[in-house]
């Protein structure tokens, strides 16, 4: 029970017992009427009650003193209350925009860790870019050269079939130089302005077949070799590895440093082979 419950039930004591001692007087006027003879007694009897009387008001008096000091407390405690209602509510709104933050700070903290796999992915491709341009110059071994374009494109396109054309301009037509991988027999056929690929060749144009995924006998991509605008060769690349699902971006730019500069080393290469055979005259 609360203590205000307990207040208006003391009250109600007090009124029914104020109730009582009301209908007591009454009877007594009663008596006094009826018994005179009895004045003396009954004067300290009513004395006594006088007094008894002094302490209910006085009882009394202190209840509705402890009354409004009640209603007091109670209006304090209200105001209190108001008070923290709203600390509440406006911890309530403060505790909303930071969860708000939170989840944009999450969003940029996602974004940032896309850029930053993004730029490292972009570092990584123009390492491998520089590294394969690198290797393209390293050597003049005609044998040596073909391997290492073989290599580029086994490790960092990602294939495991791959043949290499070179130019020749006495019988107008491609001539394997090497391969891996592919049976040589699908390539006998392979010549310069032979339907739609040997017209990309001739144009310079590298070809990538976006429907194919690699499988058995299917061209992924045809990779002119050029030095300025003459083709001098193709690389052709065919069954990309099986966690390999289509060529990405990095591979079209792959294919753009071999059509240049895998066409420069194979030249350089030749060039070097002419000049080691052929004698060299001595002068007398």
């Amino acid at each position: 029970m609360s203590a205000e419950e307990k207040n208006r039930s003391y009250v109600t004591v007090v009124r029914e017992e104020l109730q009582q001692y009301t209908q007591g007087l009454l009877r007594e006027n009663e008596k006094l009427r009826a018994m005179a003879t009895t004045l003396e007694s009954d004067k300290r009897r009513l004395e006594l009650e006088v007094i008894e009387a002094r302490v209910v008001l006085e009882q009394k008096e202190d209840l509705r003193r402890a009354t409004e000091s009640f209603e007091t407390a109670r209006a304090e405690l209200l105001i209190e209350l108001a008070q923290v209602v709203q600390s509440r509510d406006a911890a309530n709104r403060e505790l909303d925009l930071l969860r708000s933050r939170f989840v944009d700070v999450e969003r940029e903290n996602e974004t940032y860790a896309a850029q930053y796999h993004q730029i490292e992915n972009q570092s990584s491709n123009l390492s491998n870019l520089y590294v394969a341009s690198y290797q393209l110059h390293a050597s003049v071994e005609r044998e040596t050269v073909l391997s290492t374009i073989q290599e580029i494109v086994i490790n960092l396109i990602g294939s495991e079939e791959v043949a290499i054309f070179e130019f020749n301009d006495n019988a107008r037509e491609f001539r394997l130089s090497s391969s891996f991988g592919v049976d040589e027999h699908r390539l006998k056929n392979f010549k310069a302005g032979s339907g739609p690929l040997g017209q990309h060749l001739l144009n310079g144009e590298v070809f990538v077949n976006d429907n194919a995924a690699g499988g058995e006998g299917q061209l992924t991509a045809c990779v002119p070799l050029k030095i300025g605008e003459r083709v001098t060769g193709a690389i052709l690349v065919f069954r990309l590895l099986e966690h390999k699902q289509q060529l990405q971006a990095v591979d079209h730019e792959l294919f753009e440093l071999l059509s240049i500069h895998a066409s420069t080393a194979l030249y350089c290469a030749n060039l070097h082979d002419a000049l080691v055979s052929t004698p060299v005259a001595v002068l007398g």
